[in-house]
């Protein structure tokens, strides 16, 4: 017969294990990270070398991603379709965590239309760089026109909050 302690205990990690796919959609970040966008090089999918910064400009959504995370490809479609529609007021960079073939196939696979950039050898300093200090994906920033971070993301982003937030930081409202 089980005691009290080996019940409680028991349900406790029931409970853990029904809740973890809730602790994969987050919520925003915003404490001990610079709220400037770091200069930083990386390769994009073709082998030209883009610096993060120089992209400024416009509102900028940068998401940080692996072939391997399924909640990346979850959240692939809406990042997708808000490029289809926002594109021309908004930039949107993909970050891919994993290598080139890998990050080819996330591209084929969810019919990314963006700017996707490698994060090579090094993923973690990339995204430590970022201010992705729990190395968790997938993990989204939205940057104002003057290269401020406005906001971090970690976990989901579904297209509509996505679009929320874009929205406030292009009227100057983050």
């Amino acid at each position: 017969m089980k005691t009290i302690q080996q019940m409680f205990k028991a349900w406790m990690i029931y409970l853990l294990v029904l809740l973890m796919p809730e602790l994969a959609y987050a919520a925003p970040i915003t404490t001990g990270v610079s709220p400037i966008l770091v200069s930083i090089s990386l390769p994009d999918i073709t082998g030209g070398l883009v610096t993060l910064n120089h992209l400024k400009g416009k509102v900028m959504v940068i998401n940080l991603w692996a072939n391997w995370c399924p909640v990346c490809h979850q959240e692939a479609p809406g990042f997708v379709h808000l490029h289809q529609t926002l594109g021309s007021r908004v930039r949107f960079v993909g970050i891919a965590l994993d290598g080139k073939k890998s990050a080819e196939r996330f591209i084929h696979d969810e019919h990314v239309n963006y700017l996707t950039l490698l994060a090579g050898a090094h993923p973690s300093k990339v995204l430590s760089a970022l201010g992705d200090r729990n190395e968790m994906l997938p993990y989204t920033l939205i940057v104002d026109p003057k290269g401020r971070v406005v906001q971090r993301h970690l976990g989901f982003y579904s297209a509509s909050q996505l679009a929320i937030a874009v929205n406030r930081v292009m009227h100057d409202r983050p």
